[in-house]
């Protein structure tokens, strides 16, 4: 499996982490505070986690970059979607992967492309 780093950025430009399968071109849920806790969990299997017990209504809008370093390079600036994330719950709420978010705003892959 691929997986990169990437980031949710919040309105208030605060990030959190999240791992991004690269081979099936979706972010995972889980979030967390450091690019070094998001390998650490990547590295240790991917424990599994059933996510927060109450999703609380304090999500966001967000924008998810699937990988933090081709951004930092300036290789993946139009690589990016926009979500939802909560930092209370540390947990991606919104779309996973692009297309989801084409396909939740009512949008076909046809009269998007």
């Amino acid at each position: 499996m691929t997986r990169y780093v990437g980031a949710v950025i919040f309105a208030d430009q605060s990030k959190l982490y999240l791992i991004y399968d690269g081979m099936m071109d979706v972010a995972l849920r889980p979030l967390f505070l450091t690019e070094k806790a998001a390998l650490e969990w990547a590295n240790a299997g991917m424990p599994a986690s059933n996510g927060p017990r109450d999703v609380d209504s304090s999500d966001e809008a967000v924008t998810v970059i699937p990988d933090v370093a081709e951004t930092a390079n300036g290789s993946g600036i139009g690589s990016h979607f926009a979500s939802r994330a909560s930092k209370k719950s540390m947990w991606l709420t919104g779309p996973c992967s692009f297309m989801e978010m084409v396909y939740q705003n009512g949008a076909t892959a046809c009269r998007e492309f």
